[in-house]
């Protein structure tokens, strides 16, 4: 795994908010289970939702930084076995609010995640805890679980200094690059007969340049010539080389021809939308070209979601598919009316490294396909995503000095 993962957990979601939605969050149900020696305490919420939660002490507390919300959860009820004497809530500063469990003893996090809406669940923020010693508490009340920069621990809230901030790494961020389709799978057919496997390679390699010539990165590509890999391929390569992070570069089609504009796609086990899930079945049935049965060869990543909802990949993969859509609206690169979709794309699965697909645009429509087709337009596109990975990784320095 790489270092870039571990350091991301610290903070992200604040610039998030500001691209994405100006709806106040709602938190709507707090719930408690007991599973032998664990505790599980479960916030249901009507949206997505960033977090970062740590343990206080004198006296014990746990807290829980969200973005603003509205609290409509009503009085806590909790089971004796939990050890919560009391909860409180309000806000922390702008933006940002803060629950606090006063706890009648010292716990331990043991992991905290977000789950998707879905099956007619909400969203919900799960924090696993359990009893510790005086002493484990102490070795573990400094860390924090979740993306959210809120300061976490503030001088009004801890009266125990900050552990010292780790030295700033000196291993450059490695960026693995899949150019889509190759060999004998050509993709989408464009205009004149070109070729999505073809274009997508222009690209990815104008974006290896491009991150190369800042110095700034390590890069290697899933292929760099005309080659059929399969789409598990893709991933055991990303992780054979502890990538931090995977980008899959694509162009879509579609039936109508006026469809244009980039988007860009996170892992999710249910689609956004019907195109998205659409798309996603006609990106996972590329093996199929070569006579592979996904059945046998993709055992590496069966039930891969389920671990995946456990980790932070997905909300880190969240933030920087933010962070690129932020930066193709900046730069003017057209986008679909809603560029960030979700699905359950099998290029994505990597469970350790934060990875997206874009979609640069639509090969189905002519004059998109000239401009991807036109060095030019793959320099403003390569730019515009290069942009994005300096923003998410200049985060991600943040958070190492945190």
């Amino acid at each position: 795994m790489g270092l870039a993962m571990r350091a991301f957990i610290f903070g992200l979601i604040l610039l998030c908010l500001n691209m994405t939605s100006a709806h106040a969050l709602e938190v709507s149900s707090v719930r408690f289970g007991i599973h032998g020696d664990k505790t599980r305490m479960v916030l249901d919420m009507d949206a997505p939702a960033d977090f970062s939660t740590f343990m206080l002490s004198d006296p014990y507390r746990m807290v829980i930084d969200l973005p603003a919300f509205e609290w409509r959860a009503g009085e806590v009820q909790s089971p004796q076995m939990a050890g919560v004497l009391a909860t409180r809530h309000g806000n922390l500063k702008d933006g940002i609010s803060r629950i606090v469990f006063d706890m009648n003893r010292p716990v331990s996090i043991q992991q905290a995640f977000t789950l998707p809406s879905g099956s007619g669940k909400p969203n919900r923020l799960v924090i696993d805890f359990a009893n510790a010693s005086p002493q484990i508490f102490a070795q573990t009340q400094n860390k924090i679980f979740g993306t959210l920069d809120s300061g976490a621990q503030t001088v009004s809230e801890s009266t125990a200094p900050p552990s010292p901030p780790p030295p700033p790494s000196s291993k450059k961020p490695l960026i693995i690059i899949d150019p889509g389709h190759g060999g004998i799978d050509p993709g989408a057919i464009g205009t004149d007969n070109l070729r999505e496997k073809d274009i997508v390679l222009k690209i990815a390699k104008e974006l290896k340049k491009q991150l190369e010539a800042s110095g700034q990165y390590n890069v290697k590509m899933t292929r760099e010539d005309d080659k059929f890999i399969k789409l598990a391929d893709r991933v055991k390569f990303a992780r054979k080389h502890s990538g931090d992070l995977f980008v899959s570069i694509h162009a879509d089609s579609m039936p109508k021809s006026t469809a244009h504009g980039a988007s860009i796609y996170t892992l999710s086990e249910k689609a956004s939308d019907a195109q998205t899930a659409r798309l996603a079945a006609r990106e996972n049935k590329a093996d199929l070209i070569a006579g592979i049965d996904l059945n046998v060869e993709d055992k590496d990543v069966v039930n891969i979601l389920m671990d995946l909802a456990m980790r932070d990949t997905m909300n880190q993969s969240k933030f920087f598919a933010n962070t690129v859509v932020a930066n193709m609206q900046a730069n003017k690169v057209e986008t679909l009316q809603t560029p960030h979709r979700s699905a359950g794309f099998a290029v994505l699965k990597a469970p350790d490294i934060p990875s997206v697909l874009v979609e640069s645009g639509f090969m189905s429509n002519p004059s998109e396909v000239r401009a991807l087709n036109s060095e030019p337009y793959r320099r403003k596109l390569a730019a515009t995503l290069k942009d994005g990975i300096d923003t998410y990784f200049d985060q991600v320095r943040k958070n190492q000095r945190l």
